[in-house]
């Protein structure tokens, strides 16, 4: 697909405005300004407040968010509106939708929280993967339909690399936390007693992370070193792999600067900055050499399809939305955690046994014919166990570390997913997504159980909100694909009971979300923000099931596709409201 050069640079420049939020963002960490806006969304209760140097400074990093949330807003509508056909704009453009928003979630906890070090460390992990997304978007609009390079052993490297720089960015927001930057007064040695820095304490924390750097600097450089001397097999490989090996020279130069000048303003400040720099760099490396090198590769690409990221990130959104409201603020970072990671166990695990027992109908789906078992790229045994060890490890993980009701709602909705929806309902009834999607609903109770150990109204229509949500969702899926239901002998409803029949149901289910999210405000003691946030939302479904519903054969694909990407994009931004609208209620 071409791009066109105003899409073009849109995509470029929501990529420089983000980066400057993220540099802006290390000015903020070395001032001591974090707190120049003890409140949020507002600074000091206003939108200018007076400018003090620390207020000055953390405003101009919230205005420098703004600008660039616009930017991004309208670079993903132009994809969505523009571009959807072409699936790595389409993904990408969707992952920066749900990091966009995520993002200044968690910008309003660590100041409202007054700045623990997990959750800057958090927000700056969730920062750089946002810029990650928009540097692959860029090389994707900048070389469409590049050829990748041919010997595809060495690119291991590249994706090695930029492994390695994110665990490093990592391991220097650990160093700042532990208030460790300044433990080391030489370079590269510690400038200290060797028993100090050996063993514990500040200088070994400041230690570990040069040791971490260079590490990953070897790795970096061999990665550089490969793509010049493959840079005839693809386009961009010679003039990235210049760049990045000259960014990781001037990095090096400035992490010795700091110890050598006394941690200066400017070399703290340029630290994680060319950091950030060096990172983007790194990843638009990968992005051009990226070639799975053997079997391997292609295994583990293979495992990582089976457990459906793509929807997993939405239900874990889901279960966060049941934690934050559960807590009314933000919840213990320990229970978070531990609620992502058996969440994503979970969900990962359900996803793959789905695929096993669905194999047969995937074979005859255009849409989902290549998927690793119908395209018989590995055996049915290893998704069986995959999924059987990735619920185990949810299990554990959830009931060592939260509680056992949450571990046992998540294993139940993996039950009632495989045993009720994938072998019973879906080859059975037209009403088998209306049954079977309650197993969809189950995260946000795991979240909720995580924090209270049990369960009320409030969880209960959350299950309810998501529950009324996926007929909606799926039956839009439905229309799009109805031919591919057909051939594989699914009885979705667009099959059993036409086209016309399944937009008034969608329109019915759009419906019944808006007094069931404003219940959840009247019940669930949420504020004016996921007020206003529920009524834009559910009205603006309302109306893009209206408008399906009124098409006619010629524009009723064009409509689905609409109302299916619009509903996806509905329910994260509604959960999204939930935990901001929590999070100002600290």
């Amino acid at each position: 697909m071409t791009f066109s050069p105003r899409y073009r640079a849109l995509v470029y420049g929501s990529l420089v405005a983000s980066f400057l939020v993220v540099v802006w963002g290390g000015v903020v960490r070395v001032t001591g300004s974090g707190l120049g806006c003890p409140d949020w969304p507002l600074c000091h209760g206003q939108f200018l407040p007076s400018l003090d140097p620390a207020t000055r400074i953390e405003w101009t990093h919230r205005f420098l968010a703004i600008v660039s949330g616009l930017t991004v807003a309208a670079m993903v509508l132009w994809t969505f509106i523009a571009y959807r056909a072409d699936p790595r704009a389409l993904a990408l453009a969707i992952l920066v939708a749900i990091l966009y928003p995520l993002q200044a979630v968690l910008g309003a906890i660590t100041v409202l929280l007054e700045l623990p070090h997990e959750w800057v460390t958090l927000h700056l992990a969730n920062a750089e993967l946002l810029l990650a997304a928009l540097t692959v978007l860029a090389v994707v609009v900048r070389w469409p339909s590049m050829a990748r390079p041919q010997s595809a052993g060495w690119t291991w490297l590249a994706l090695a690399a930029a492994i390695g720089m994110f665990v490093l960015m990592l391991s220097g927001a650990y160093v700042r936390g532990a208030n460790a930057t300044t433990a080391c007064l030489g370079w590269p040695l510690c400038g200290v007693e060797p028993d100090l820095y050996l063993g514990v304490g500040a200088p070994a924390i400041a230690m570990a992370h040069r040791y971490v750097a260079v590490a990953v600097g070897l790795v970096v450089i061999a990665a550089c070193a490969e793509a010049w001397r493959h840079r005839r097999e693809a386009r961009g490989l010679g003039p990235l792999a210049i760049t990045t090996a000259a960014i990781f020279v001037v990095q090096v130069a400035i992490g010795a600067a700091n110890p050598l000048t006394h941690f200066s303003p400017w070399a703290l400040g340029a630290h994680p900055a060319v950091a950030s720099l060096l990172w983007c760099s790194v990843v638009g490396l990968a992005a051009v050499a990226w070639r799975p090198a053997a079997r391997q590769g292609a295994l583990v690409r293979d495992l990582i399809a089976l457990t459906k990221p793509a929807i997993m990130s939405l239900l874990l959104l889901t279960a966060l939305g049941g934690m934050f409201l559960a807590e009314r603020g933000v919840p213990p970072f320990g229970l978070l955690a531990a609620t992502i990671i058996g969440g994503a166990a979970a969900s990962g695990g359900a996803a793959s046994l789905n695929q096993y027992f669905d194999r047969d109908i995937d074979e005859r789906m255009r849409r989902t014919r290549k998927r690793p078992l119908p395209a018989h790229r590995i055996p049915t045994s290893v998704a069986i166990w995959w999924g059987i060890a990735l619920n185990v490890v949810a299990f554990i993980v959830l009931a060592v570390f939260t509680n056992l009701l949450a571990a046992s709602l998540a294993i139940g909705g993996t039950v009632f997913y495989i045993l009720v929806y994938t072998i019973w309902l879906k080859r059975s009834t037209a009403q088998n997504i209306v049954i079977g999607g309650a197993a969809g609903a189950i995260p946000p109770l795991v979240g909720w159980a995580a924090i209270t150990g049990s369960l009320d109204l409030a969880a209960w229509l959350l299950f309810a909100i998501i529950f009324f949500w996926t007929p909606a969702h799926f039956w839009a899926l439905a229309l799009l694909i109805r031919d591919d239901y057909e051939r594989a002998g699914v009885p979705m409803l667009p099959v059993v009971r036409g086209d016309e029949a399944t937009a008034w149901n969608i329109l019915a289910y759009a419906a019944s979300l808006l007094p069931l999210t404003l219940l959840l405000f009247i019940i669930g003691g949420l504020g004016y923000v996921y007020l206003a946030a529920a009524i834009i939302l559910g009205a603006l479904f309302i109306a893009y099931a209206f408008r399906l519903l009124r098409s006619g054969t010629v524009r009723r694909r064009a409509m689905a596709r609409a109302v299916y990407l619009y509903s996806l994009l509905y329910l994260a931004l509604l959960f999204v409201a939930i935990m901001v609208d929590s999070t100002l209620r600290l």
